[in-house]
């Protein structure tokens, strides 16, 4: 075993003490109360367990010794209203108390995690290892914080229990005592490998079950229904989701034996042993030895039953404590995470210029390290119109995207006024920059709410309808019985707006105008328009922009005629720059995709 291996095993009791106290601190966080409610209930179940032992006995020595009844009565009476007040106690907990706190801890430690996914490197959604244990804490945390607050009460009702009723146990027959507990810790042991073995099968079946689960989501969510509809992709998804269910299957059956297997041992330890073994062993013992009493045979029977059903559910939750862990410490993993792409200057000035010097990049995670942007060279100038453009993959998006911070250079620089961008901190330097993406998305919220990013009052309304009428949607509106106050997508509600491709990017578009950004960042902002509703738009985008720094990106040229300056790019690299003109005299790259894409035009009409 390596010596890492072994500091692992060294230190995994405290590493797990280590992750439950992280989550129990959220808990005590957002809901301060439950940890009181959470011990009080711990100590009363103890209480009952102990309270149970001592009055059997009690009742069949009363018997035994002709106790009068009344007396006999008056101590059923007292335990049986103990009871009573206890499952009241805890009806209320799980019915009124439980539901109320899950939905607080559900809020706060989401929003935790909300806010955290908002700060994470572009870059972790390109590390498959990251991005599960990302989807993991999205899915376990709440509730894993609910189940460890429950399994630690019941824990510590179960330490004192045992405790107590070993104490008795041991006064009575210390045979049995010492036998339960030797049987069970074993049990432990084994309960602990098996659950180890559970989580190595749920960790390789969970990039599986993310497959299935999604070829799942595309036969029922909309956004595919057309697509299925032609051509053979649905047949080949039901014979992808068929052979990922026999990966499953095949999966599964690597683990089945050794979980069968240490499952049949465990449970000879912690139940057929304690169970019969004692029982058959107190049974004979009373047959012998005349000086035991029925109380205290009958205690016995119970201390032995009520000792070994604690025990086992000591080592139950112990492991239980250890697979929260592995789960928490990815939600520990996320939490803690710091970003990469960082800045310490909070005060970006308004722009004037920006300059690219020699930048090489290459994505995250890429097993080969090509370069997908090598030797680029540019400047430009507050006011200036610019157009990258170049066939599909040329490198023209990664660009925007390192412009944007998503990711940082490889090698160069992007110097912003004379600044390096890297000393500048993102979400500042950000707001100086608006950005239409060629994957623009619209959210389920009203068109002003979307127009403006989030939260929208009134005092937005005539920034919104500048912004519209900018992104040419200002027609589609006046369909609208709501206005910009009508609800997006039909995904929650059937009043909800459907709008076409090219109604979304006008959305999307209308952002950029909705705030006084400096520069503004165009990625095909006219793919999903027809080439009349195009020209018009790329109008509008002009006469809206003036006096603004717009890049626009493209490999449609009839967006890219209106700038002042043109980068041609091809396999990552600048081969061509200057003018519409320029470039048509040069006669290179950028002339020849400008004759295909017109001859195409004057054989479509």
């Amino acid at each position: 075993m390596s010596k890492d291996k072994n500091k692992e095993k060294k230190h995994s009791v405290i590493r797990v003490s280590k992750n439950l106290w992280f989550m129990l601190k959220y808990s005590f966080k957002y809901a301060p109360s439950y940890t009181l409610v959470t011990l009080g209930e711990a100590f009363g179940r103890g209480a009952w367990h102990i309270i149970g032992v001592l009055f059997t006995k009690y009742l069949f020595d009363a018997i035994e010794a002709g106790t009068e009844f009344k007396t006999v009565l008056f101590w059923i009476l007292l335990v049986a209203g103990y009871n009573a007040a206890f499952e009241l106690f805890n009806k209320w907990r799980l019915e009124v108390y439980v539901p109320k706190v899950k939905l607080i801890l559900h809020e706060g430690i989401q929003n935790e995690l909300y806010k955290k996914a908002r700060e994470l490197d572009q870059s972790c959604y390109d590390d498959p290892e990251f991005y599960n244990d990302f989807i993991w804490a999205i899915r376990e945390s709440d509730n894993r914080t609910v189940q460890i607050m429950e399994n630690f009460s019941i824990f510590i009702n179960r330490i004192v229990s045992s405790a107590v009723i070993l104490g008795l146990l041991a006064s009575m027959d210390w045979i049995v005592a010492v036998v339960l507990l030797v049987s069970v810790s074993l049990g432990f042991v084994i309960k602990n490998k098996l659950n180890k073995i559970r989580y190595d099968k749920n960790l390789e079946m969970n990039p599986i079950n993310r497959k299935l689960s999604y070829i799942g989501r595309v036969f029922y969510l909309q956004d595919y229904a057309k697509e299925l509809r032609q051509g053979g992709i649905a047949e080949h998804l039901r014979n992808d989701y068929k052979t990922t269910t026999d990966i499953k299957i095949t999966c599964i059956k690597k683990y089945m034996g050794k979980i069968f297997g240490f499952s049949l041992i465990s449970t000879m330890l912690t139940n057929v042993l304690p169970s019969a073994g004692v029982t058959s062993y107190l049974i004979v013992r009373y047959i012998v030895d005349p000086t035991l009493s029925l109380g205290s045979f009958s205690a016995s029977i119970n201390a032995s039953f009520k000792l070994y059903w604690t025990i086992d559910d000591i080592g139950n939750y112990l492991n239980k404590f250890h697979e929260h862990s592995l789960y928490i410490e990815k939600v520990k993993k996320f939490i803690e995470y710091e970003p990469q792409i960082n800045g310490e200057e909070t005060e970006v000035p308004a722009f004037e210029s920006l300059t690219i010097k020699n930048l090489d990049f290459v994505y995250p995670f890429t097993k080969d390290e090509k370069k997908t942007l090598k030797g680029l060279d540019l400047e430009i100038k507050k006011g200036e119109k610019v157009a990258f453009v170049g066939y599909n993959g040329a490198g023209k998006t990664t660009l925007i995207k390192l412009l944007m911070r998503l990711y940082d250079t490889t090698s160069g620089e992007i110097i912003y006024n004379g600044r390096n961008i890297n000393e500048y901190a993102p979400d500042k330097y950000r707001e100086h920059i608006g950005a239409v993406f060629q994957d623009y998305k619209v959210f389920a919220a009203t068109i002003a709410e979307n127009v403006m990013g989030g939260e929208y009052t009134d005092a937005d309304e005539e920034a919104v309808m500048s912004a519209l009428r900018a992104a040419s949607f200002d027609e589609k509106l006046k369909q609208l019985p709501n206005g910009i106050h009508s609800q997006l997508t039909t995904e929650f509600s059937k009043e909800g707006v459907g709008l076409s491709g090219g109604e979304s990017q006008k959305i999307a578009i209308a952002r950029v105008f909705a705030r006084p950004f400096e520069l503004i960042i165009m990625d095909e902002p006219s793919s999903a328009l027809d080439p009349i509703a195009e020209y018009e738009l790329n109008q509008s985008i002009l006469k809206n922009a003036e006096g603004r720094t717009v890049i626009f990106i493209s490999h449609r040229l009839s967006t890219t005629r209106m700038a002042d300056k043109i980068y041609m790019f091809d396999g990552g690299e600048i081969v061509e720059s200057g003018s519409h003109d320029e470039l048509l005299l040069l006669n290179g790259k950028y002339a020849e995709m400008y004759r295909v894409q017109a001859k195409k035009y004057r054989t479509a009409s």
